[in-house]
């Protein structure tokens, strides 16, 4: 019984390890965890959870469908299991009403998950039902997880969905207080945001750049940046940024319409119409209408 008691421990803990490798995206680590795992014992539900996980944030979808049913067909009432499923479903299948009970069954499981609390308010949100998913968070934060960095984050999303923006940003503050290491691109991305909403320009611009200090390979900071720039008339500037989003986003109408115009606002109408014809092409229709406006002579 010993032994036994203690092979479960050291499973447990080496779950948790996978578990700490998923939230740092790194995904092919936590991968070989729960491989082996399930090497000594395929019939875990917890861990075939666990790796559900893995393959529904890596992309791998189906994969993610085996893992998730096989373990709630061993355990429904498994909060690993059915968190899972939850999670494949809102990521995978945007389906967040059956998100929404997958999250419900996990936190019936287990009331001191975390996660499936955050999962369904982000469900509600899906939904479009942000009074719900604010009532969700602030009755997480003042039970019992007050100090939980992603609850601090989407109540800081909800804040900026309905124009609350300094609460926005202290929210964000607080869960970079909680853990300054936590989704650290999303957390300065979307204080950057904020800024910019409540016209602190600058502010926006340090916060965008730290997002893209923590990842150079996400477009979506370059953009954010680049619009900052182009609304402070740093045209320049801007064009740096969208010609690195159009690098790691090639196909995106809106990035190319987004370096004509910085082109076009620093007085280089060659440029500008070069991009603008770009854009059209991709089937933007104001780069078309900019090209009828400056570029038909």
């Amino acid at each position: 019984m010993m032994m036994g008691a203690t092979f479960c421990m050291d499973a447990q803990t080496t779950l948790v390890n996978a578990l700490q490798l998923l939230q740092q995206r790194n995904y092919l680590p936590a991968l070989e965890i729960c491989n082996a795992l399930l090497a000594e014992n395929d019939n875990d539900p917890s861990v075939l959870g666990v790796r559900s996980q893995i393959h529904t944030a890596s992309g791998r979808y189906d994969l993610a469908q085996q893992d998730a049913d096989r373990a709630l067909s061993l355990d429904n009432a498994s909060y690993r299991a059915c968190y899972a499923k939850a999670e494949l479903l809102f990521y995978g299948q945007k389906d967040y009403k059956q998100a929404l009970q997958f999250y419900e069954a996990a936190i019936k499981s287990n009331e001191q998950m975390i996660e499936a609390h955050a999962g369904k308010a982000r469900a509600y949100m899906g939904l479009q039902n942000y009074r719900e998913a604010l009532r969700v968070i602030d009755d997480a934060i003042k039970t019992a997880f007050r100090n939980d960095p992603e609850l601090h984050f989407i109540r800081g999303l909800l804040n900026f969905q309905r124009g609350s923006h300094k609460l926005a940003i202290d929210d964000y503050d607080k869960s970079l207080s909680i853990d300054p290491n936590w989704n650290v691109f999303q957390l300065y991305l979307n204080r950057g945001l904020a800024n910019e909403a409540l016209t602190r320009l600058d502010l926006a611009v340090e916060d965008i750049s730290r997002a893209v200090q923590s990842d150079p390979n996400n477009a979506g900071g370059y953009i954010a940046r680049g619009n900052v720039l182009y609304n402070l008339a740093k045209y320049k500037e801007a064009v740096e940024d969208f010609l690195k989003a159009e690098v790691l986003n090639p196909d995106n109408s809106v990035i190319t319409y987004n370096i004509g115009m910085s082109y076009y606002r620093g007085d280089d109408l060659g440029a500008a119409c070069k991009y603008f014809q770009r854009s059209c092409s991709q089937g933007n229709s104001n780069a078309c209408r900019m090209i009828v406006l400056n570029c038909s002579k």
